[in-house]
């Protein structure tokens, strides 16, 4: 089986992440092809074991590289397991497929180079030209099938895992924290207006808000901190000493982030969109993502009641448990199996 990990680059967003682990799991198993700028993510004695291919591919790239990374993936042979929905072959019957979600179908005015890809060619492909579809949650198999007609029996859902660790004495602070890059689905625009609008209370003028891996971005405020790009312990930092994670996001097709918080202790407010709801299972204040006296009023409550906060922090905790990469490797595992070229 050949597992396709071209999609992880230098600087990992969700799927990377979770390609990572896929890749670092089977890389001894199986042939895993990574490209060049994905090599910082293995040990050399991991590197032995990995085919390494040009880093023009890399998602680093933007659209150049996926599209070329597409091409590649038509040049493999056998059977295969497509680590996203942007690589997957036209042609080859034996191949499995993980959809983490359908963005640019729900969201065309945002992903105008994408759209006709999502509208036309993977649907035919998910159809005709695979042995099995995996997604992330339930929300995105539905989506699949009222939009792309495809037979439930040929999709399975496997969860993303958590296994980031952090320290467990440090101490919450006046911290509203966000991670997550800078798109339209992220709703940068009500986080940001949400939390302008709680610091005209008096009573929350010692709070900053962090908006973290947003990239680029020009805030004439002091209580607005833009971190560019964040590493993993700065990343684990903010996760565990901000007192509420503000997730409000218009479309999530599974949402790494939401648990990893939770993973941390830390109280969560999320969307009523996409998977978050299913994925948070009660252990977090869903708003309506378009209502900024919402999100404020939410924001409000949950930094003012500490009891609430506190069974939020427990829940979450306890939630977050139930997202455990040995029980999904084991899934996946199970499924290469199943599917391969000779079964």
């Amino acid at each position: 089986m050949i597992i396709n990990a071209t999609h992880i680059g230098e600087k990992l967003d969700g799927i990377g992440r979770f390609s990572l682990k896929i890749a670092k799991f089977f890389l001894q198993k199986h042939q895993v092809i990574i490209n060049e700028n994905a090599t910082v993510h293995f040990t050399d004695e991991e590197l032995k074991n990995l085919k390494i291919v040009s880093n023009t591919i890399s998602p680093d790239f933007g659209f150049k590289g996926h599209l070329k990374r597409l091409i590649f993936t038509n040049t493999l042979n056998g059977d295969i397991l497509n680590l996203s929905q942007l690589e997957i072959n036209f042609w080859n019957e034996n191949q499995i497929i993980i959809v983490h979600d359908i963005s640019p179908l729900l969201f065309p005015q945002y992903h105008k180079k994408q759209y006709h890809f999502f509208k036309y060619i993977l649907p035919f492909v998910l159809k005709n030209k695979t042995k099995k579809i995996i997604t992330v949650s339930n929300h995105t198999k539905d989506l699949l099938i009222k939009f792309y007609n495809i037979d439930s029996k040929k999709i399975e859902v496997i969860y993303n895992g958590v296994d980031v660790k952090f320290d467990k004495d440090i101490r919450k602070e006046n911290i509203i924290f966000f991670v997550g890059r800078n798109s339209p689905t992220k709703n940068i625009k009500n986080i940001i207006n949400s939390f302008r609008e709680l610091k005209k209370d008096k009573r929350f003028n010692s709070y900053k808000l962090v908006l973290g891996g947003i990239g680029n971005l020009s805030l004439n405020s002091q209580d607005i901190i833009v971190k560019t790009y964040l590493s993993e312990e700065e990343l684990k930092y903010y996760y565990k000493v901000s007192k509420v994670f503000l997730f409000p996001t218009l479309y999530e097709g599974f949402g790494f982030p939401v648990i990893e918080a939770m993973r941390a202790k830390t109280a969560c407010i999320i969307s009523n969109r996409g998977s978050l709801p299913e994925i948070a299972n009660n252990c977090a204040i869903i708003v309506n993502p378009l209502n900024v006296t919402e999100i404020m009023d939410s924001l409000k409550e949950l930094l003012l009641n500490e009891i609430l906060r506190k069974k939020l922090e427990i829940k979450g905790y306890e939630n977050s448990l139930k997202f455990d990469w040995k029980n999904s490797l084991k899934k996946y595992e199970r499924i290469l199996n199943e599917n391969s070229f000779s079964s």
